[in-house]
């Protein structure tokens, strides 16, 4: 990767990162969102569900639109930040559950125009090493998953939770524009044919099928686990360990500081071992962690949630890279918009899923239902056809 490939890579990076900071920052404050707005869990579940079935359901619309303006897609990039910084002024207005549940929802489906765009750009422009560059752009959604708890608790000792969200605005519209300046004529695919040609048999187009298949379901569960265990770990540490509201979402960061680590070494394992034995390895290993995680005390369990957080997102770069293995370069876009679909829409469910589970049940047995889809996944991916 050499010239512009490197600087649209380095720019996605930086964008990948303010994509999952403004993503995060809501699960990272819902202890502060349910003392503002008097909810209980399974409300706080369902804010965060609705923000995350936008995402996920405009992430189809996205993924046609990258696939329909090939050439332009890295616009809608652009597009999609801009609308997120009018949402987040417009934050400041929402005074009520029904006004913030607009407005997030809104966020959501601007934040969604972000993966497929950039993911099938990467799937195209880059053939060898696939893995290792999908790792590397997963570092930069890590690093805004790590920073996005501890960035909100800090602010939100001294300010409103909303500048939380205020905050970021600046460096996202820079690197927006900054991604506005690459020359469109270089986009990976604008001179190929639409279609390109590939001999097709019955059995390569089943075998297909059933990958695509299992991994929207893998996928589809590695969203339910990450977004369950982002809303719920703040409110965990509140209630069920006695940490105070800020300073539990600032710990929050431990599970997602690992995410970096984890993801680089999930691309170069893929590339090596292969993705199913990624895939299985990341799930199996961290359903004992969430279930033994609420029986230990508070700092062991904060460790638990760390190693969890460094382990499972290895899996990640190994589910883009499969993808990028079996679908055609004119229909990645598609592709990688249901693949956001599967994770934000189906994996928005785990939000309420755990409110109710701990409305119901109590705080202590939240992540119980995360132990039952880890270990879904992983036999997913040691189940043959």
């Amino acid at each position: 990767m050499t010239g512009i490939k490197d600087r649209t890579l380095l720019s996605l990076t930086f964008l990948h990162a303010l994509m999952h900071i403004m993503a995060t920052t809501l699960p990272a404050l819902s202890p502060l969102v349910k003392e503002e707005f008097q909810l209980n869990n399974t409300y706080v579940g369902v804010l965060s569900f609705a923000f995350a079935m936008a995402t996920g359901a405009g992430s189809i619309i996205s993924g046609f639109l990258a696939d329909r303006y090939n050439s332009n897609s890295l616009r809608l990039v652009s597009y999609g930040f801009l609308g997120t910084a009018i949402f987040v002024a417009l934050l400041f207005l929402a005074r009520n559950f029904l006004a913030i549940s607009a407005v997030f929802i809104c966020m959501g489906f601007m934040l969604s125009l972000y993966h497929p765009s950039a993911l099938s750009y990467i799937s195209n422009t880059i053939q060898l090493r696939r893995g290792r560059a999908f790792g590397l752009h997963e570092i930069g959604g890590s690093i805004g998953l790590a920073i996005a708890p501890l960035a909100a608790g800090i602010i939100s000792l001294y300010l409103n939770w909303r500048f939380a969200y205020l905050f970021w605005v600046f460096p996202m519209l820079f690197f927006t524009l900054s991604l506005r300046t690459i020359n469109d004529d270089h986009s990976p695919h604008p001179h190929h044919p639409q279609h390109p040609i590939k001999l097709f048999t019955m059995r390569t187009l089943r075998q297909d099928a059933v990958v695509l298949m299992r991994i929207y379901l893998i996928e589809g569960l590695f969203g339910f686990i990450i977004g369950g265990a982002l809303t719920f770990i703040p409110i965990f540490l509140n209630e069920y360990k006695g940490v105070g509201a800020q300073f539990a979402v600032i710990l929050a960061c431990v599970f997602t500081s690992g995410g970096a680590i984890g993801k680089f070494l999930g691309g170069h394992f893929s590339d090596i071992i292969g993705e199913r034995r990624v895939m299985a390895a990341g799930f199996f290993i961290i359903a004992p962690l969430f279930f033994v995680a609420p029986l230990l005390p508070l700092f062991w369990c904060i460790m638990t949630l760390a190693l969890a957080g460094i382990v499972f997102p290895a899996v990640l770069p190994a589910i883009l890279t499969t993808i990028s293995k079996v679908v055609e370069p004119s229909q990645r876009g598609m592709a990688f918009g249901l693949l956001m679909f599967a994770g934000f829409g189906f994996g928005s469910t785990s939000r309420i899923i755990l409110g109710v589970v701990s409305d119901t049940f109590g705080i202590s047995t939240v992540f119980y239902p995360i132990v039952i889809a880890a270990l879904a996944g992983g036999f997913l991916n040691i189940w043959k056809v």
